[in-house]
């Protein structure tokens, strides 16, 4: 009679996961928090393998990714790692609203991805495996689409991207110094899909966009449009690459993705900062966070032709908001985030 019972009250928690989606959603913050390891033996021996775990965490789904990587070999002078394989793996469960206390596993992440000589990326070989909850039964489903990376031609839109972000560095040089450093690596993202994490509210969503990291400033810009249950997010932003206030050895990621506003038009989003005190503390529409490394076993290496000087360990948490943004799209942007975490976190 009591494992009866028993069955009964686990069935009954299990079912209010997939049948509430609407009260999770309500009450969810919009927050997803990273944690993890970045571990690049190869930028001291090309032979080994990089990996990264990376957990993303939320109100309702705690995912670990576990990303494997090869060095790769250059090609097309130094502009990218040709044939750089990666493979995913990678356990997910919910949250019962109604009990936090109770986990329950519901996706299995395997495959993996390939970069091309010419940056071509297909995710479609990522894989996530659902297991059944409740009287949901079990079922699969893939990333899809192809993605550049490190293109040597990218295409008109990212294009256009590198030659703002050039325009826009090169003003704000002073005037006869000209740029330092004139890199700048483009990630486009011409319609990539990726599938629920395995919350009944969670639809997926599809990422449409541009994103750049330009060396003279060590930053990253922003263009992108998630689609998520049929309802888009165009947001633009950037996140610099710098060192944490007071810290040695501890560098941050500053994230600042804006919706549209009246404050920012066009590509001046991207370029946006603080204007004074109170712009410090605004709560902007989009996603913001902070995403820090405490960095170890620092390396000289050769990247895109010029000497670095890069940790090859690093430990990774932080924490990302939606504000006018729902959870299911900040993580999906979280999970985008911890998928490629070689471009992100490595070298």
């Amino acid at each position: 009679m009591h494992h009866s019972l028993t069955r009964t009250v686990l069935a009954a928690a299990l079912l209010s996961l997939l049948t509430v989606p609407t009260l999770a959603t309500a009450e969810a913050p919009a927050a997803v928090t990273f944690s993890g390891d970045a571990n690049m033996p190869s930028l001291r021996d090309p032979k080994q393998h990089d990996k990264f775990t990376i957990t993303v965490s939320d109100a309702q789904v705690i995912t670990a990714f576990g990303i494997e990587c090869t060095a790769g070999r250059s090609a097309l002078g130094g502009l990218v790692k040709a044939n750089e394989e990666c493979a995913v793996s990678g356990n997910g469960s919910i949250i019962n609203p109604r009990d936090p206390s109770q986990q329950f596993p519901r996706t299995q992440y395997s495959g993996g991805y390939m970069v091309q000589p010419d940056g071509a990326t297909d995710m479609s070989k990522v894989a996530v495996n659902y297991l059944p909850v409740g009287k949901v039964p079990a079922s699969t489903a893939n990333l899809n689409g192809v993605i550049q990376l490190k293109p040597e031609n990218p295409s008109p839109t990212a294009g256009m991207l590198k030659a703002a972000i050039l325009k826009r560095l090169q003003a704000q040089v002073v005037e006869g110094g000209g740029l330092v450093d004139n890199r700048v690596d483009t990630v486009e993202l011409p319609d990539l899909f990726i599938p629920s994490a395995g919350f009944a509210s969670d639809k997926g969503c599809t990422w449409r966009g541009s994103m750049a990291f330009a060396y003279q400033t060590d930053s990253w810009f922003m263009d992108l449009t998630a689609t998520c249950d049929g309802k888009d997010y165009a947001m633009k932003g950037n996140m610099p690459w710098i060192d944490s206030p007071g810290a040695t050895d501890r560098t941050q990621y500053n994230l600042v993705l804006t919706l549209p506003s009246p404050e920012a038009v066009g590509d001046d989003a991207m370029f946006a900062t603080p204007t004074g005190d109170g712009d410090m503390f605004a709560a902007a529409d989009g996603i913001s966070g902070t995403i820090v490394m405490e960095e170890s076993a620092y390396v000289d290496t050769m990247v895109d032709g010029k000497t670095e000087h890069l940790p090859s360990r690093s430990k990774i948490s932080g924490t990302i908001t939606g504000q006018a943004v729902p959870l299911d799209t900040v993580r999906s942007f979280a999970n985008l985030i911890a998928l490629l975490a070689r471009t992100f976190f490595g070298a």
